[in-house]
């Protein structure tokens, strides 16, 4: 029998995904800019992208700091410099010029989802969908038809608070039921947000690790979705 009750799950490169994923072309336009990253920059590239996109702080000091497209040349200036990137000229602008005329990513719901938050819900398990998206995530989830699978959903924008904060964390318990931390299980792909973050408020947690990205920083990693299963 499990010692969960409860069972929590991020949205964004957990349930679903933009793909080609936005790092993976950050990779390829480099490339063609001239900068070819090895497999351990590669590596290194995903992770400084989930720790810049967990620093919530940081994310809107920059929104506010450039406009649109400047806030997305920063951001590839942000990948090129923890990578150590040999210097070139301009090229995070000509990565983004490439970006803004190329990429068109498709929004992919994961093959396991469905599978794995039917038989979770089948079995009894409150599940709660925690992500840290500005707005409401109730219309977007019943579009990608995982919406019923959830007994609750929770933003970062409605909760005031973004993961790795601990007050997202802690409402989310609450709204499952107020269950403590020890019977609750949270589920991501980002070291940086969901691990932390459920670690810092004494919840377990599966990191969703496909490509080895975080070796000896987490004990519990899968390659897939479906895997979560055989902790639970």
């Amino acid at each position: 029998m499990s010692k969960y009750k409860t069972i929590l799950f991020d949205l964004d490169g957990t349930l679903r995904a933009n793909l080609p994923e936005g790092f993976e072309v950050f990779v390829e336009y480099a490339a063609m800019v001239g900068i070819q990253l090895d497999d351990e920059q590669m590596k290194a590239v995903e992770r400084e992208a989930h720790r810049y996109w967990a620093n919530a702080v940081k994310v809107d000091n920059d929104l506010m700091r450039y406009d649109k497209r400047e806030f997305w040349v920063n951001y590839n200036r942000t990948l090129l410099t923890s990578v150590g990137a040999p210097p070139c000229d301009n090229c995070e602008a000509h990565i983004q010029d490439l970006f803004d005329t190329h990429y068109d990513p498709q929004d992919v719901v994961f093959a396991d989802t469905f599978m794995v938050l039917e038989r979770l819900r089948a079995n009894g398990f409150t599940l709660g969908l925690v992500t840290n998206r500005t707005g409401e995530v109730d219309t977007y989830a019943k579009k990608l038809r995982i919406h019923d699978y959830f007994h609750f959903t929770l933003t970062g924008g409605q909760a005031n608070s973004f993961k790795p904060n601990p007050e997202i964390f802690q409402m989310a318990l609450s709204k499952a039921g107020n269950v403590s931390p020890s019977q609750a299980l949270y589920v991501g792909d980002n070291y940086f947000a969901d691990v932390c973050g459920a670690r810092g408020v004494g919840m377990d947690s599966v990191l969703i690790d496909p490509r080895n990205c975080f070796i000896g920083m987490h004990d519990i990693r899968v390659r897939h979705l479906r895997d979560v299963l055989k902790y639970i």
